[in-house]
């Protein structure tokens, strides 16, 4: 297990918020590869934000208030170790590093990788958090398939299938924003029958971010639950995120998300950002804006004081 490292803040500051890496790949079959390059990057595009924290405080220019970080630190668990034959291995190391961050009493954001490391990361969640859990799953695509022959169990379309099966992600917490497009009729079928909720990327565009995050956080946290946050960087329409795994046309505008991310971060107890692909990214946009992600999440749970 990796020594953790103070991004910063003070060692003794009583409220951590964990960046950890799962730089894992090579178990996609589809979209294109090299997301196993995007921890590094967003790391050193996160530098830029972090080099405005001075003597413990930032200005959020957008929330028009100078944040005080002086309980905070933030710590780099840096990446679980990837074994290159045997993708369950680095699933279970990605596991544990999850785990050690939330055992610690941290908020972790965890930095993929394809989403099939989502997998492990809400394995970790689900059995380190107790009573009922929520998923917040912000993503162009579905991520429902059950298993294939291409793909298995354990890929990119099937971290929220998987996590139902946990045990205590329940379906009807199961709140999917910005997903679009086209896709089987059986999943349509699978979506009614155990009663997931979409908030799709044009009933985004129509209602706006603040309706849409209270309309995630009604449904994922009901009866107290806990709640998870997954995002995939192709819930982006593409001139936003040309470094994203897979696209798909019509999808949000980085202020929309940023402002979703601003009203649910107070909310959630653990998320993860994936599918950035530094290959294919132009100018470092994509890792940048995955970046502005963190910060973001970071600004709104320091000045909610959790």
């Amino acid at each position: 297990m990796n020594e953790p490292k103070i991004f910063f803040g003070a060692a003794d500051a009583p409220k951590r918020i964990a960046i950890l890496g799962v730089p894992f790949d090579s178990a996609s079959t589809l979209g294109w590869p090299g997301a196993r390059y995007a921890p590094a990057r967003i790391r050193t595009a996160l530098g830029w934000n972090l080099n405005r924290v001075q003597d413990g405080a930032f200005y959020d220019v957008d929330a028009g208030r100078v944040i005080c970080m002086n309980d905070y630190a933030v710590v780099d668990y840096g990446d679980c170790f990837v074994h290159g034959a045997d993708h369950l291995k680095t699933l279970e190391n990605a596991r544990q590093l999850m785990a050690a961050a939330l055992q610690a009493g941290a908020f972790p954001i965890a930095l993929g990788g394809a989403h099939e490391v989502s997998i492990p990361l809400l394995q970790a969640f689900h059995d380190c958090t107790e009573g009922p859990l929520g998923i917040i799953h912000v993503d162009a695509h579905l991520d429902l398939v059950d298993e294939n022959p291409r793909q298995g169990r354990h890929s990119g379309s099937s971290p929220m299938r998987r996590a139902l099966e946990m045990g205590r992600y329940s379906p009807q917490r199961l709140v999917q924003v910005g997903v679009r497009g086209f896709n089987y009729a059986h999943q349509y079928d699978y979506i009614q029958r155990m009663g997931i909720h979409h908030v799709t990327a044009s009933r985004f565009h129509e209602i706006g971010a603040k309706e849409a995050a209270q309309l995630a956080l009604e449904k994922a946290a009901a009866g107290g639950a806990r709640v998870y946050l997954s995002l995939d960087i192709d819930v982006f329409d593409y001139p936003f995120a040309p470094g994203a795994g897979a696209d798909e046309a019509g999808g949000l505008i980085s202020a929309q998300v940023l402002q979703f991310l601003r009203e649910v971060a107070p909310h959630i107890g653990a998320m993860d950002i994936v599918e950035v692909n530094p290959l294919i990214d132009r100018r470092d946009v994509t890792s940048s804006l995955a970046a502005q992600i963190i910060f973001t999440v970071i600004a709104a749970r320091v000045a909610a004081g959790v």
